[in-house]
């Protein structure tokens, strides 16, 4: 698996960008609206990456930041959400707006993305949200140790009841109270 790639942006569109390694080999990248605002063609820059193999097609999907990765792996989790509609979340809403939009179940939020109605705003916040436990969103610790829980394979909304009782302030001294939590 390509974990990130490092190189030299030689192409810029608005969701699209061609990376030049050092090797000499050019990877195209979709990226959100929010990577790209911060990119400028010909600088070096790092992007985490998501491949997404099919049938017909192999895509990487490039982030600057790892909690916009994360928000994307977990929208792909959805039913009936791809990697397009995906992106289009991850363009419309930043990672913080998302876990909220989530925890409140705003079904406006999401309809607020093209492409999005109300049944898939829907679907998102039912297979996704949580909207009793809440706790600080802006806070990058929490949604990442959120984002450990879930891959470990805890229920979104099992997981969000156990942070909000927690009281550490890094990653993993809350992971490890959150699993003594849900023990």
């Amino acid at each position: 698996m390509i974990y990130a790639l490092e190189g030299l942006i030689t192409h810029k569109e608005p969701t699209f960008v061609v990376l030049k390694t050092k090797g000499g080999v050019s990877y195209a990248l979709n990226i959100s609206l929010f990577t790209s605002s911060k990119l400028e063609k010909d600088k070096d820059v790092e992007l985490l990456t998501t491949p997404i193999f099919k049938e017909d097609s192999q895509k990487l999907y490039g982030f600057l930041e790892k909690s916009e990765q994360q928000m994307f792996e977990l929208l792909l989790k959805v039913n009936g959400i791809g990697a397009s509609i995906a992106m289009a979340i991850c363009s419309s809403l930043d990672s913080n707006g998302f876990y909220k939009a989530l925890s409140m179940g705003d079904e406006n939020a999401f309809k607020a993305v093209p492409g999005i109605g109300a049944k898939v705003a829907k679907r998102i916040i039912t297979e996704l949200g949580d909207k009793k436990a809440s706790f600080n969103l802006s806070d990058d610790s929490k949604t990442q140790a959120l984002q450990a829980l879930i891959t470990l394979g805890f229920k979104q909304e099992k997981a969000l009841e156990a942070l909000s009782k927690c009281e550490s302030k890094e990653v993993g001294a809350l992971v490890k109270e959150a699993l003594k939590k849900l023990s």
